[in-house]
């Protein structure tokens, strides 16, 4: 018999670092090698910025680094997005969906929302992008603060920051 899994979160609203509204949830499964997510977001807010980042977070040194997947659509008065990654090495970073948190949104003017699988309050304070670096900065001890550990648009993936090393080297 395959390997099945099976999650849903709910999403909510985080303003000035709290936890504000229920907001939407999303639903995971892991099948047949693949991992099928699906976002369903309420209209809070002002949207016109923008609808919001998608990324899948997983925690190291203290931070919440999450993995860029998509933007959100508007679709029947709601934000949606649907997408599948490779439950062994999402986005090709080498993070398992076993070692995920949840899944982030960052939205222009309105804030973050957040679905942690296990249902916990987050602090938003610590979360970050995937950085620059790629894996040299996830292990280096400076990650999240430093320039070299924060993602721009312009990144193209894969590379490595030069300058970045990991953890004691």
């Amino acid at each position: 018999m395959q390997e099945y899994t099976r999650q849903i979160a709910y999403f909510y609203a985080y303003e000035q670092g709290r936890q504000e509204a229920a907001a939407g949830f999303v639903k995971a499964e892991v099948r047949s090698g693949r991992c099928r997510l699906g976002i369903h977001l309420n209209r809070l807010g002002r949207w016109e910025q923008g609808a919001g980042r998608v990324y899948i977070y997983f925690r190291q040194q203290g931070r919440s680094i999450g993995i860029y997947l998509g933007e959100l659509e508007a679709r029947n008065g709601v934000l949606e997005w649907q997408g599948v990654v490779d439950p062994e090495d999402i986005q090709e970073k080498g993070v398992h969906f076993s070692d995920t948190g949840g899944i982030w949104i960052r939205s222009p003017g309105t804030g973050d929302f957040v679905a942690d699988w296990e249902d916990h309050p987050v602090d938003v304070s610590r979360f970050i992008q995937y950085p620059k670096g790629g894996e040299k900065c996830v292990r280096c001890p400076r990650l999240g603060i430093c320039k070299r550990s924060v993602e721009d648009a312009a990144d193209e993936r894969g590379k490595v920051y030069e300058g970045s090393h990991p953890a004691g080297a």
